[in-house]
């Protein structure tokens, strides 16, 4: 995790007066932030769609915001649940950020109200309730995901502060300049089951550095395993089609962590000189492989990495999570990364494929 000290000469925070932002207010109540009765603003809601896609499985509903430095304590319960503490540790999360993580089995059809209590070191807690919908409905592909109507609030955030913005007549998106770090993840869709194939654009713009980054696709995001109570949660479970430094190439790879426990992997990378400023289209799929009785065996990923002015390659690079990193038959998002980078993402299509038999070629 890194410093406060060096945190705060990585990134300009801005401390937007979301006062402003959130005039949405009825008897005092902000519809987005929170406030002690001194009028002090204790958190900043960057992230919180008015309605979440399907969740399955450790696929969370993230609300993503930030919190003033003179924070004793933030917790949140949804739906009148058990209440978690939001405990800021590692690097997934680093000060002066938060990412509250509702589980799949706490959400309901329609209404769902998300309360969040905030203490300072000094004075009073403040509560505050959010409300948002939840509607569990099966994904319907195709999608096409092409920005223009997405507000920057509205983003399906899991980690960090992402914006929407047009270029060259194109809209776009990329974590906020200025708010690049570790693992910034962003949903495209819901939690569904099968085989899918994802495209879209991406331009490398830049990184931290001194540190290793990547970015791409994750075709298969299935959210943060971990004990119950914790947060932010510290596992993960994906399948991920990426450019990244430590191998100097693009890779296709499959990992499976649960809370603290060691990671599982299983990578094949290619070298690849992915320059920046350059538009590449990347090409990603992913489904299931089952017997002729039509059990699961395993999950095959292939990908197709290249500039756009080129046309497509016939060669996948391929992994399959057989040994190494076996991933939970379950339903899985489809999601874009950015780590310790600025990279900018073009539309998006995902589209359905078929599960693949093993006995047939």
């Amino acid at each position: 995790m890194t410093s406060e000290s060096s945190q705060a000469s990585r990134f300009s925070y801005s401390r937007r007066n979301f006062l402003k932002t959130s005039l949405l207010a009825a008897g005092g109540t902000l519809a987005f932030g929170c406030v002690n009765q001194g009028g002090k603003e204790l958190i900043e809601i960057l992230h919180l769609p008015s309605q979440f896609s399907k969740r399955a499985g450790d696929l969370t509903a993230n609300i993503v915001g930030q919190y003033n430095r003179d924070i004793e304590q933030i917790r949140y319960q949804v739906n009148g649940k058990p209440w978690t503490t939001f405990l800021p540790k590692g690097s997934r999360v680093p000060e002066p950020f938060f990412t509250l993580e509702v589980n799949a089995a706490d959400l309901q059809t329609g209404n769902n109200s998300l309360t969040i209590e905030t203490t300072p070191k000094r004075g009073e807690a403040a509560t505050q309730s959010l409300p948002f919908e939840y509607q569990p409905a099966a994904i319907a592909l195709p999608t096409r995901t092409d920005w223009q109507n997405s507000n920057s609030t509205q983003l399906d955030v899991q980690d960090g502060y992402w914006e929407t913005f047009q270029h060259n007549d194109e809209w776009r998106v990329r974590p906020t300049l200025g708010y690049e770090d570790y693992d910034r993840i962003l949903n495209v869709t819901g939690a569904f089951a099968g085989g899918r194939r994802v495209e879209t654009d991406l331009t490398f713009r830049s990184h931290i550095e001194g540190e290793r980054y990547g970015f791409g696709l994750l075709p298969m995001w299935g959210g943060h395993p971990d004990e119950a109570g914790v947060s932010p949660r510290r596992g993960w479970t994906f399948g991920i089609a990426w450019f990244y430094s430590t191998y100097n190439g693009i890779g296709a790879e499959f990992s499976y962590k649960v809370g603290k426990e060691d990671a599982n992997w299983i990578s094949s990378f290619r070298n690849f000189q992915c320059d920046r400023n350059v538009k590449y289209k990347v090409i990603a799929e992913c489904f299931p492989v089952v017997d002729a009785a039509g059990k699961h065996l395993h999950y095959t990923q292939r990908v197709k990495w290249f500039a756009a002015k080129d046309s497509e390659p016939e060669g996948w690079l391929e992994v399959i999570d057989k040994e190494g990193a076996p991933l939970p038959e379950e339903e899985y998002a489809v999601a874009l990364v950015a780590h310790r980078s600025q990279v900018e993402f073009g539309e998006v299509t995902v589209s359905a494929i078929e599960t693949l038999q093993a006995n047939k070629t």
